[in-house]
């Protein structure tokens, strides 16, 4: 078998692994349901009723409509941060040594526990673009398709930012406190919350600064909702995104692994 074989046979293998393992994991499942629940249906229908449109954006958008990307958006930063943590599990249990030993290069195993995550990863975000019925939200098979791949992108990016914490990280509890202080700033600071307009102004820098900005915007964007940026730079910068994530994943894993 050539090593370009070995390296995709190892990459099915991890991602096949991880998402068995969630599916086979009730609590992780009752999180990819619960999560987006208690977000669209209790916090964002408190608020519904108090938010009647989303300042500088063209038309009327009720707070549920307007929070539906954030909450899509939330559930993957939350499922992608939390992927690295299986880096640090598998380190504890002797599962990474094993990979690590195997006939297969640093780049593979790095994609693969990318690839896995961001499997594990979209299938939550699914789940929370489910809700869409639920909270008034309608669109169609292109406009889900284009959903669906804005969220891939999104998904790629932030499991690479989980698995570059993960290896970094020696303990679970030391990746817990590192993943609140990523995921919190880069959610709150989306747009997905609140709009961006009519914010102090080195606030409303930050948020163009953040890059889930831009993967928030391109979920409204492929479901035909109001949105502040063109579609083409929405993809530039998550593009540019997930591949700078990717590659500091692969540098933190080869540093990690010595």
């Amino acid at each position: 078998m050539s090593p370009l074989a070995t390296d995709l046979a190892a990459i099915a293998a991890l991602t096949r692994r991880d998402l068995i393992r969630f599916f086979r994991d009730k609590s992780q499942m009752m999180g990819a349901v619960g999560r987006p629940a208690l977000w669209m249906l209790l916090f964002a229908g408190g608020l519904h009723h108090t938010f009647t449109s989303a300042s500088g954006f063209e038309g009327h958008l009720g707070y549920r409509q307007f929070a539906y990307a954030g909450a899509i958006a939330m559930t993957i930063l939350f499922g992608g941060m939390f992927q690295g943590v299986t880096i640090v599990w598998d380190r504890e249990f002797g599962m990474l040594r094993a990979v690590l030993v195997a006939p297969v290069s640093r780049a593979a195993i790095v994609i693969g526990k990318t690839v896995a995550g961001a499997s594990v990863t979209l299938v939550q975000g699914i789940v929370a673009a489910a809700f869409a019925p639920l909270i008034g939200v309608r669109f169609g098979v292109l406009e889900g398709a284009r959903l669906l791949v804005a969220m891939t992108a999104l998904a790629l990016a932030i499991t690479a930012l989980g698995v570059t914490a993960g290896s970094r990280m020696r303990t679970f509890e030391g990746f817990g406190v590192i993943s609140n202080f990523v995921v919190l700033p880069l959610y709150f600071l989306s747009g997905g919350v609140f709009p961006a307009e009519g914010l102090p102004v080195w606030m409303h820098a930050l948020v163009l600064a953040n890059p889930v900005t831009y993967g928030v915007d391109l979920m409204r964007a492929a479901i035909g909702q109001p949105h502040a940026f063109g579609a083409l730079l929405d993809v530039a910068v998550e593009g540019a995104f997930a591949l700078a994530m990717c590659g500091a994943a692969l540098t933190a894993f080869r540093r990690a692994a010595g």
